[in-house]
């Protein structure tokens, strides 16, 4: 399993450090106004992809990773094409006739963005599901490299958030059809019949209500900051928001990727127990992967926002980092962990109700709190919405699939934890550098404090597995 998790953080490693890069560059070039298109455009369209599509993209990946050798593909292609011809044009007419502020550029590249997003993700599940990890980083890469390039040229030439979300639409785009074409060329034989595709519509369809809610979650709060504070306050609080989750969706990515895919097949194979056992792993491995990101998050916010974030943005990146960091771990714990319960016993609609309180709390807290306390106070909101909705998941689980959350891995997790925030207190605190330098000790004496600890420790069974292994690929490498 940390094998396979390792492969999968290369691949969400190389798209987080191009978001990380293209997020110092766009706070450079573009004002906060503009940034602030550029943000809620790639939300919107993550938001509108998730409720058109997203419920295929979900059932597949359950089904996909329950029967491996079926093709799954046409009848998904079938469902993505109908939704995309029947909805992409109605939203384009609503959007010019009421929403006349913005562009037609700005309407085209969410909605490009939308169906390109869309359709690469579904191909990448596929691969997820059937364990193919070394097509899906190269994939994954290659996508993230090619709308890189394209994003910070459209910022640079057009200094236009607008041309920004076209240009990363474009590389979904390109990269999406090199997949589909890979996929079609080597499909399986075995198509999916009717019984099982019943189960996929029922199964499926409630999950365009969960992504409403989960991605209305970020969407809403970017617009109301932008509703009540204005365009610039939307900026600031969209930049700060997007690079935390970027740097935990990295990691939360990459365990969830076969942590639920081997869940699920195991659940079908040996039932609960087996699961479970797969789940008891998956929780200290994700642990392991998210604590150190959530806590190095909060303890350096102040000097990345210095350091990274443009002039016009360092200042509130500084301030609202340790608030959505926190934010980002509960949540990703919540949609990436605890979710698989739901998944592996096909119960969407309890998903959807978490989903659902998250959004209310958040929405409602954000609109009191924003008055006395400004943009911070939507920060509050988003972290209270996650809290409560760690919570309803938890309680929701226990009647139908409680996940498993091992103490003694939160032990050693904590234990772990603890030493790089030590470490990370000590250079901060006893060190006369530049921001930069000071920045990049702190970080990397973390980094080594906690590795050097998880392996003491033996944390997601590091010193027992991962090191032989990768000692003996080390030896055969040189012999070679």
């Amino acid at each position: 399993m940390t094998r396979h998790a390792l492969i999968y953080l290369m691949a969400f490693a190389t798209p987080g450090i191009m978001g990380f890069v293209s997020f110092g560059i766009y706070t450079r070039v573009l004002s906060p106004a503009d940034y602030a298109v550029y943000s809620v455009g790639v939300s919107l369209a993550y938001l509108i992809g998730n409720v058109l599509y997203g419920w295929l993209r979900f059932a597949l990946g359950r089904y996909q990773s329950e029967a491996p050798q079926t093709d799954f593909l046409p009848f998904t292609l079938a469902s993505f094409a109908v939704l995309s011809g029947l909805a992409v044009p109605a939203l384009a007419f609503a959007a010019v006739q009421f929403l006349p502020e913005f562009s037609i550029l700005a309407v085209f590249a969410v909605l490009a963005m939308t169906v390109a997003q869309a359709l690469f993700d579904i191909t990448q599940e596929v691969r997820r599901a059937r364990h193919h990890s070394a097509a899906f980083a190269r994939l994954s890469i290659a996508r993230s490299l090619t709308s890189f390039t394209l994003g910070t040229g459209a910022a640079f030439l057009f200094v236009s958030g607008s041309a920004v979300v076209a240009g990363i639409a474009a590389g979904f785009a390109a990269l999406s059809i090199l997949s589909l074409v890979a996929l079609l060329r080597a499909a399986p034989s075995e198509r999916a019949g009717d019984a099982v595709i019943r189960r996929f519509w029922r199964y499926g369809l409630p999950l365009s209500l969960s992504g409403l809610v989960f991605s209305g979650n970020a969407t809403l709060a970017r617009l109301i900051v932008g509703w009540l504070l204005g365009a610039e306050a939307a900026g600031h609080f969209g930049a700060a928001l997007d690079v935390t989750s970027q740097l935990t969706g990295i990691v939360a990515a990459s365990v969830a990727a076969i942590v639920g895919p081997m869940a699920i097949r195991a659940h079908v194979t040996s039932g609960r127990s087996g699961s479970s056992e797969h789940l008891a792993d998956g929780a200290e491995l994700f642990l392991a992967a998210m604590v150190p990101v959530v806590v190095g998050l909060i303890l350096v916010a102040p000097l990345f926002g210095e350091v990274v974030a443009g002039r016009a943005f360092e200042a509130e990146v500084g301030l609202l980092m340790p608030l959505l960091a926190l934010s980002r771990g509960l949540n990703a714990f919540a949609q990436f962990y605890l979710h698989i319960g739901f998944q592996i016993v096909e119960r969407p609609l309890r998903q959807v109700v978490c989903g659902a309180v998250t959004l209310l709390v958040n929405v409602g807290a954000s609109i009191l709190l924003i008055g006395p306390f400004g943009v911070l106070g939507a920060a509050y909101g988003i972290v209270l919405g996650d809290i409560v909705g760690v919570l309803v998941s938890i309680l929701l689980l226990r009647s139908v699939f409680p996940m498993p959350v091992p103490l003694p891995s939160l032990g050693r997790v904590g234990l772990a934890a603890l030493a790089m925030t030590a470490t990370c207190l000590a250079v901060l605190h006893g060190a006369e550098m530049s921001p930069t330098v000071l920045l990049a000790l702190t970080v990397l004496a973390g980094a080594g404090t906690y590795g050097l600890a998880a392996v003491l420790l033996d944390v997601a069974n590091l010193r027992r597995d991962v090191l032989p292994q990768a000692l003996h690929w080390l030896k055969g490498g040189r012999r070679a």
